[in-house]
């Protein structure tokens, strides 16, 4: 016989009172979230024969009335007693097996439920046998004496040891007691039944619980983690910031158990088997700053975008004496070494993400003196050094739609000041007009075979 000695599991007295009065184990029982609204009631039933409420000492009746509250909360049950001659009340049950003694915590579910007294037949003198039996690999384990020569008499509620042991190699860990393959946490009670009861360890298996980042890119820092968890116990599934990527954030985990996504911070029952969660990734969306550096809060510009989405530098109409605009300047640090690139107004910007908690800006660049005249590019409505069909239509629709594509119009695309200045290629000096359009088609299939063109 082996003798491995036992331990009190920690828990705060304030928990083990709530432990005590559970309905269900919470190690089998589904997790539920809590219903809004939704009441329930505690009913008691006290119709047997002979049954009376018991009185205080000024001699008043203390009546014991149904509780109402909310489903899925904890009640507390009464503290008063109850009276039947040649019986002693041991508390309350639900279902004949379970006991909950007065004064105590019963947990409600999301259904009303009726308890009934528990009694003790005072003119039973027979008692019976409680006997706690341990078995570690294989072999019986020398129990203390505070499991041993244990008696009730029927109908006495059984408090459940809070004794637990360890198992080698921590494979395994005590999470209560079984009977008549009911778990029962310690603290918790049994109604004593006319025959002997054995007792024995539920023993719940250790497995790993691993996060992984995925195949992505940008992570920064760790890419797993792994944890031991017991089977058939809940667990709080990692938070939202358990990796770390730039431009992305983690918005569930993918559970390669069930094929389900779970959200980050969720409750997750531990099955009996290794379990791998992969982290759902989703794009973050930022205000993209470009900053005027003026002085003047209303020479920022905000645009907002998503990681690995393109944006449209915008034009600039600040001023800062002395110096002219001269693009948006953007750093980034690549390979511990920082990259500088300068953008122009209609440039597309590709936004790669930024560190989790930073921002992305651009800077305008200030340059003294007054700024050279503009490369003219007959035909570059939309400015990005070519002459194309896209060109013409943009011209058509500047005209046609002012409010979206002309100038300060609503849209990225809208023609811009120099757009208008290069796409004037049609009797130049007349403004923009259609055949500004017809000039670029024709120039495009070599009828004019260059732009500007007089007429």
């Amino acid at each position: 016989m082996k003798k491995i000695y036992g331990r009190f599991i920690a828990i705060p007295i304030s928990v083990l009172t709530a432990l005590s009065s559970l309905h269900y184990f919470s190690a089998l029982a589904d997790t539920k979230d809590i219903s809004e609204n939704k009441q329930v009631t505690v009913h008691f039933d006290i119709s047997g024969e002979g049954v009376e409420f018991d009185k205080d000492i000024d001699g008043n009746i203390l009546e014991i009335k149904d509780i109402t509250a909310d489903a899925n909360s904890s009640v507390r049950l009464p503290e008063h007693y109850l009276v039947r001659k040649g019986y002693s009340f041991s508390g309350w049950t639900d279902d004949g097996v379970r006991g909950y003694p007065i004064d105590s915590v019963f947990q409600v579910g999301e259904e009303d439920v009726t308890l009934t007294p528990v009694w003790s037949d005072l003119n039973n003198k027979t008692s019976y046998n409680i006997e706690y039996k341990v078995e570690i690999d294989g072999e019986d384990t020398e129990l203390p004496l505070t499991l041993q020569n244990l008696k009730q008499f029927p109908g006495t509620l059984v408090k459940i040891s809070l004794l637990a042991f360890d198992y080698p190699q921590n494979t395994y860990a005590q999470i209560g007691w079984v009977y008549d393959s009911n778990t029962y946490l310690g603290q918790q009670c049994i109604i004593m039944p006319e025959h002997d009861i054995v007792l024995t360890p539920n023993w719940l298996k250790y497995y790993k619980l691993k996060y992984t980042a995925g195949d992505v890119d940008r992570l920064n820092g760790a890419t797993t983690g792994e944890f031991d968890r017991l089977e058939k116990q809940d667990t709080g599934l990692a938070e939202a910031g358990r990796f770390s990527r730039n431009g992305f954030k983690i918005i569930g985990w993918n559970c390669d158990a069930d094929g389900q996504v779970y959200a980050p911070l969720s409750n997750y029952m531990m099955p009996s088997q290794d379990v791998t969660f992969t982290a759902v990734w989703e794009p973050i969306t930022y205000n993209i700053l470009f900053m005027g550096n003026t002085g003047k809060a209303d020479d920022i510009i905000k645009i907002e975008g998503k990681t690995d989405t393109a944006i449209i530098c915008p034009e600039f109409t600040g001023t800062k004496t002395g110096y002219y605009f001269d693009g948006w300047k953007f750093e980034e640090k690549i390979d511990g070494v920082t990259q500088t690139v300068v953008y122009q107004p209609g440039d597309e910007f590709i936004i790669k993400g930024a560190k989790p908690g930073m921002g992305i800006y651009l800077s305008a660049v200030w340059k003294n003196g007054t700024p050279p005249s503009p490369e003219i590019i007959y035909g570059d409505a939309n400015c990005n050094g070519e002459v194309r069909l896209n060109d013409a239509v943009l011209i058509m629709q500047s005209i046609g739609n002012p409010d979206v594509y002309g100038l300060e119009g609503s849209a990225q695309t809208a023609i811009t000041e120099r757009g208008i200045l290069n796409a004037d290629c049609y009797n130049r000096g007349d403004g923009l007009t259609n055949m500004d359009a017809l000039a670029i088609q024709k120039y495009l299939i070599n009828i004019f075979k260059e732009l500007p063109v007089k007429e």
